[in-house]
């Protein structure tokens, strides 16, 4: 693919990023995503020959930056509490975005239903590698002696992903802010039970 190519690839997944983001997957057409890319139709459908491929795109992008995200907040955090904290905090200026909206993956998997097989399998795919990054994140972290010996990383990872998940929805369905504050809380009380048989 050449350079050119590429830029008109890039742009168009950049707009529908900022699109989908804003007013949602299923509020976002086709038509929309190429006049504001500055698109020629027939580019638009050579790289995307379908909404469903852009919106797997769209999902493939949001998980590459979401694992970076939480790679760099694991290896600025000393331990389990500050890797939460730091994640809260960027949770807490995303929402001051008036674009933000909420997690990419549970919007745009509530929004399709089973509509779109291939954005399903990405978002469920996505969710289990944030899952699987988590509990490798739990692992060291138990190794380290910050949790405990017993706990089962997998099932904490759950717990705490589903906790982010909550955090968000609770926000979004209430406009309250400070329910991204219940996430450090909920994980140091799902972390301190996790070792009790």
């Amino acid at each position: 693919m050449s350079t050119k190519e590429k830029g008109v690839k890039d742009r168009i997944l950049e707009t529908a990023v900022r699109l989908f983001q804003t007013q949602g997957y299923a509020n976002t057409g086709i038509n929309q995503i190429i006049q504001e890319s500055q698109t020629a139709k027939a580019s638009f459908y050579d790289y995307y020959p379908s909404k469903d491929l852009l919106g797997k795109a769209y999902i493939e992008f949001y998980g590459k930056e979401q694992l970076v995200l939480l790679e760099k907040l694991q290896s600025r955090s000393e331990n389990a509490r500050d890797f939460i904290q730091a994640w809260t905090h960027i949770l807490r200026r995303q929402t001051r975005n008036s674009e933000f909206a909420g997690c990419p993956m549970a919007n745009t998997a509530a929004q399709i239903a089973s509509t779109s097989p291939s954005i399903s399998e990405e978002v469920k795919k996505l969710a289990l590698r944030t899952v699987e990054f988590l509990s490798i994140y739990l692992k060291e972290r138990q190794k380290k002696g910050q949790i405990p010996k017993n706990a089962d990383t997998q099932s904490l990872a759950r717990k705490i992903f589903a906790s982010y998940e909550g955090v968000l929805q609770i926000w979004k369905l209430t406009g309250k802010i400070s329910a991204l504050d219940d996430l450090p809380e909920m994980v140091d009380a799902i972390i301190k039970s996790s070792g009790k048989k």
